[in-house]
């Protein structure tokens, strides 16, 4: 008989979505169109459970870290590039304001954002 302790398995893709669809949801107020949401979301979802499941593999003593979603992973720096690079090749006219939205940022907090990203892709 088998006992599957949480640590030694990744907690489903499903769960992680639906902790970050929760999350975006509270944070954009209705203020981002739902279909654009949602591909954010599923970008974010993709990103993050693979980036997870390669973590799991790669690092075994740090499997229970990479077994279920640390919301905190959400509001990595190459997270919110992921969602600026996907709003940009959308061609969003509205991308800054839906970025500062979802990165809990004002324009000047959004624009050192700006700086350090061109700074990281170009260093």
């Amino acid at each position: 008989m088998l006992f599957w302790k949480t640590e030694n398995r990744i907690e489903p893709k499903r769960e992680f979505h639906s902790k970050i669809k929760n999350y975006y949801i509270g944070i954009s107020d209705n203020q981002i169109p739902t279909e654009l949401l949602n591909q954010i979301i599923s970008q974010v979802t993709e990103k993050i459970y693979s980036d997870y499941k390669r973590f799991w593999k790669q690092y075994p003593k740090s499997r229970k870290r990479y077994s279920t979603l640390k919301m905190d992973d959400i509001e990595h720096p190459f997270i919110h590039y992921l969602i600026t690079d996907f709003l940009e090749k959308k061609n969003i006219t509205e991308s800054r304001n839906y970025s500062k939205i979802l990165f809990k940022m004002n324009d000047e907090d959004y624009d050192k954002y700006l700086d350090q990203k061109n700074w990281y892709e170009t260093k």
